[in-house]
């Protein structure tokens, strides 16, 4: 088996190329929808062609190409073979083998996969599983909530691909592509792959289950100095209900439902006070924090951010400098405890 290398795909250079999306299906998922008083009930059953069907770029009106102008935030990444230069060329011609292609949907905090595409010769080698893993983590350290894809009911091999990738039915659109789309057995399917653990506001509820979450985060804080005699440790519920009522709380909850990280913040003055980001001790060291920090900055989109951290917490130094925040003071509190203050200006 060849060994391929993914490489980044530039918008100047690939621009407009076409993603020639042919392939040929037996079967199909026949949609019916039916209304009953009050509900509504939608089926899919698997069912076969009389004959083989093909699908193919020539039978539509706007084939699909790289770094669309409807998706101008989009990156992509992809397999790129070069065929030597034939007499009069300057340089060799590069052939595109597989892609994958995404783009951001700010509003809902989610990426989408506009293209994925892996030529015949390449099939059943992993590449199409490698190339989403790429988005996977992007979506993971950009901090969304969800990857979400389209395919066709008539497209099996994709759908069971997607499945495979811990994709699930998200909805259908009948009339996306025509308004006999149920007749022609292809429908627009709507999937998602949500990134776990998930991020949501936290409610009034939760705020004892994130008290005792911080008890135990900061135990790790507070041995730094030796001493349990730190903020944090002797907050009370009725004080971070107060902050509740200021500003937003996050929370991560895993999948069994129990609350891993936190993060809460303010406005003052025009800038973002961002405090008591804390992920539980069994749960570092996978990026949650990241998450949780970029979750909170989107709250309050385009502004200020602030947040401080002691001397000692190098880690967390470390952790904001790489999300970009820059330290512009410094306070010392006592001979043990100075703090940082560290800003990041809206870009």
């Amino acid at each position: 088996m060849n060994t391929y290398e993914i490489i980044p795909l530039s918008k100047e250079e690939w621009k407009g190329t076409p993603i020639l999306m042919r392939y040929t299906t037996e079967e199909y998922f026949d949609v019916e929808i039916s209304e009953d008083g009050d509900s509504f009930h939608v089926d899919m059953v698997k069912k076969k062609f009389d004959k083989p069907v093909t699908h193919c770029p020539e039978e539509y009106d706007f084939p699909d190409g790289l770094f669309a102008e409807h998706w101008p935030d989009a990156e992509a990444w992809g397999i790129v073979s070069e065929e030597p230069a034939k007499d009069g060329e300057m340089a060799p011609k590069k052939k595109l083998l597989a892609c994958i292609e995404c783009c951001p949907e700010e509003w809902s905090n989610r990426l989408l996969v506009t293209e994925l595409w892996v030529a015949d010769e390449l099939h059943r080698q992993g590449i199409g599983t490698k190339l989403m893993n790429i988005v996977k983590e992007k979506a993971r350290k950009d901090g969304r909530r969800a990857v979400m894809l389209e395919t066709q009911t008539c497209n099996v091999r994709a759908l069971a691909f997607y499945r495979s990738q811990g994709f699930r039915l998200m909805g259908i659109d009948t009339c996306c592509y025509g308004n006999n789309d149920i007749q022609r057995h292809e429908v627009r399917v709507n999937l998602v792959y949500y990134i776990k653990p998930d991020i949501t506001r936290a409610t009034e509820d939760d705020l004892k289950e994130i008290l005792d979450l911080q008890y135990l985060a900061y135990q790790s804080e507070a041995a730094l100095f030796g001493t349990k005699d730190i903020p944090p440790l002797k907050e009370t519920l009725a004080e971070v209900t107060e902050e509740f009522k200021k500003g937003p709380i996050l929370k991560m909850t895993s999948e069994d439902g129990k609350i891993i990280g936190s993060v809460r913040a303010t406005v003052k003055d025009g800038s973002v006070l961002i405090g008591k980001l804390m992920v539980h001790p069994d749960f570092r060291g996978k990026g949650y924090g990241s998450r949780l920090l970029q979750a909170i900055e989107k709250c309050y989109s385009g502004r200020r951010y602030e947040l401080f951290t002691s001397t000692r917490s190098v880690d967390n130094i470390r952790l904001y400098e790489k999300l970009g925040y820059k330290i512009f003071n410094e306070k010392k509190i006592t001979d043990e405890l100075v703090f940082v203050y560290m800003e990041k200006m809206p870009v």
